[in-house]
């Protein structure tokens, strides 16, 4: 499935509390998977090889807002990319000494 498709199927699943999102990319094309609490968790991958990126979540999906869940998403998929190497996520400056401050 594309990402237009991907975030349809999980604004139509609407993830709860406890609940934990299994999302992967192969390329172009994603999938992904939910597993409810007291069911076995689906560990890896959908397909034989390894996806390109993949990414375990668990939250609340924000039912009522729309551009909340579209910030979820893109925050997801943002998250997932980072660990390919595709995006930085720090969010701390480099210079900033530890601990870090809010």
């Amino acid at each position: 499935m594309d990402r237009q498709q991907l975030f349809v199927d999980l604004a139509e699943a609407r993830p709860a509390g406890g609940d934990v999102v299994y999302v992967e990319r192969r390329g172009e094309d994603y999938a992904w998977n939910l597993t409810a609490p007291g069911q076995d968790l689906v560990l890896g991958g959908i397909g034989a090889a390894f996806p390109d990126v993949w990414v375990y979540w668990s939250g609340e999906w924000p039912v009522d807002d729309a551009a909340r869940q579209h910030a979820v998403f893109d925050d997801l998929l943002e998250e997932m990319e980072s660990m390919g190497g595709g995006s930085d996520r720090c969010r701390w400056p480099l210079d900033e000494p530890w601990p870090h401050a809010h």
